[in-house]
């Protein structure tokens, strides 16, 4: 439309949705169904079979599909536009600025700085290995449980991911899972996921972790106990400019 655009990135180009969310999310999920499929055939007169899952090269599928997407989001493309990409983070003044001493004025300025994973202040946590949205997928080796720890939209995903691929899966959840969807909705997923394997504690608010030989040990305020590998749903998250919201 003619404007003299910059754009200003201070991680990495994409976002969240490429590099941390929807595409390898669904990535991984791709390859949860395709293991699933393999062991339900019988109802279409197929023999059903025990998938052998490879887990680092479900990852390595991962990993291809970003890369296969993200050059449709790179700063190479975005230059080719005629847009004048800074890979740097900003603050807002009176005029934008970003770095030491670049200052940018603009008719306008339009904000979407994303958000980060809000690590939730369970005491411990920082005491234990643990992965949010942003590590899970870099993660190789697969664990044999996984703990989730929230049960919205983001933990109940990688729940069904990790348990059709092999993993033993706990979902704790401090109130009700998927507690912001429709109630009779959210009740058909999560039975769903129970009979797929995924075990769902709700009502059991982390009180504080503990690392134990090579798991970590989650203890509910109520005294129940989860042992295994950590992750922490994203369904919280915290923007660039350190703001909380849900």
């Amino acid at each position: 439309m003619g404007a003299s655009v910059t754009l200003l990135e201070g991680h990495k180009m994409g976002g969240d949705c490429l590099n941390f969310g929807c595409v390898p999310s669904k990535a991984l999920i791709a390859s949860g169904k395709a293991a699933y499929g393999q062991a339900h055939t019988q109802a279409f007169g197929v023999a059903d079979v025990v998938p052998t899952v490879d887990y680092a090269a479900a990852k390595d599928h991962v990993a291809d599909v970003i890369a296969t997407i993200a050059p449709i989001d790179s700063q190479e493309r975005f230059e080719g536009f005629g847009v004048n990409v800074i890979r740097n983070s900003a603050r807002l003044y009176p005029q934008l600025r970003s770095g030491r001493g670049h200052h940018h004025h603009a008719r306008r300025d339009c904000d979407c700085d994303g958000f980060l994973p809000l690590v939730p202040p369970i005491p411990g946590l920082e005491t234990v290995p643990y992965e949010t949205n942003e590590t899970l997928f870099d993660l190789r080796d697969s664990p044999n449980t996984l703990l989730i720890i929230g049960g919205g939209p983001i933990g109940m995903e990688m729940a069904q991911a990790h348990v059709r691929l092999g993993s033993k899966v706990t979902v704790i959840e401090g109130r009700k899972a998927l507690g912001k969807d429709d109630p009779e909705l959210a009740e058909v997923v999560l039975d769903t996921l129970r009979d797929e394997g995924v075990e769902i504690a709700e009502t059991a608010m982390a009180a504080k972790i503990a690392a134990r030989q090579v798991q970590s040990s989650v203890e509910a305020k109520d005294g129940r106990v989860f042992q295994g590998h950590a992750f922490v749903d994203g369904r919280w998250a915290q923007s660039q400019h350190g703001q909380a919201e849900p």
